[in-house]
């Protein structure tokens, strides 16, 4: 919802797949921002006691002071945007389609506005509970929040891919995967988090998190092939529709699609 959320801002359709287009070729930058600088750090610095303050040892140590304020800016810029997109999207999912859509379809703009602030302060505060509860379990800033997102991610990216792939997806198989799977997928993090039954027992979290996805994609379709449609789900145009009723070609998408789909193999090629 964070990332949708922008593309429906768009003008229209090609300049939203423009847009996320050129997001996934910025997505090849972030590997070298994260790691150069450890990298450097680990040289330099090699008896650091905490890999979370490398970042912040390399910025006050070699940079002059104005770069080092215009750093501290651009963090402080980056986390403001990160909190208000989670902020603001969890708060419209809840008033929109929760709160509207089955409690109280009759509420006023000002009441949904007021739900929206109450919901947004809510989550706020269990989030920063939650990061408390996280600071005990051994591990560091980006693994933690890679480990996190392992285990949110495969029942929302079966559900996406599936029902905008096959049109035979049931909104019956999807309500169950999200709800099953989510209760599987976080209850294999917490465990995988706290080390249990043994340290040994868990594979690395990136390929947890695959496993995962293809065991609540493969939970998905077999309930789709076990239920049928019912009459209140929406159909939703195929991308040979949606292409032909905005009279857009997607030949150049798939071009520069397949063009960084070339270099991110090259990449880990090259790396590997």
């Amino acid at each position: 919802q964070t990332i949708v959320q922008r593309a429906l801002g768009a003008r229209d359709l090609r300049q939203a797949q423009m847009g996320v287009a050129f997001a996934g070729f910025l997505k090849i930058i972030p590997p070298v921002i994260f790691m150069l600088p450890g990298i450097l750090c680990f040289v330099l610095h090699p008896d650091l006691a905490d890999p979370d303050t490398a970042f912040m040892t390399m910025v006050t140590n070699y940079l002059p002071v104005g770069m080092t304020g215009l750093i501290v800016a651009v963090l402080i810029a980056a986390l403001v945007s990160t909190v208000d997109s989670g902020l603001n999207s969890f708060s419209t999912v809840f008033t929109l389609d929760i709160y509207v859509s089955k409690y109280r379809p009759d509420a006023t703009p000002a009441e949904i506005k007021w739900v929206g602030r109450l919901a947004m302060i809510g989550v706020a505060v269990l989030a920063v509970l939650f990061a408390l509860s996280m600071e005990g379990v051994g591990k560091n800033m980006f693994e933690l929040l890679q480990g996190i997102i392992s285990f949110i991610a495969p029942p929302m990216g079966a559900v996406f891919l599936i029902g905008v792939l096959w049109r035979g997806a049931t909104a019956t198989a999807a309500y169950a995967t999200l709800i099953g799977g989510s209760i599987v997928s976080l209850s294999v993090g917490v465990m995988h988090f706290k080390h249990w039954p043994g340290e040994s027992f868990w594979p690395n979290h990136l390929l947890l998190a695959f496993y995962l996805f293809a065991g609540i994609s493969s939970f998905m379709v077999i309930l789709s092939l076990l239920t049928e449609h019912s009459a209140n789900e929406e159909k939703m145009p195929t991308l040979r529709q949606t292409y032909t009723d905005a009279d857009s070609s997607p030949g150049f998408i798939w071009m520069l699609w397949a063009v960084l789909a070339a270099i991110m193999l090259i990449i880990y090629l090259v790396l590997n």
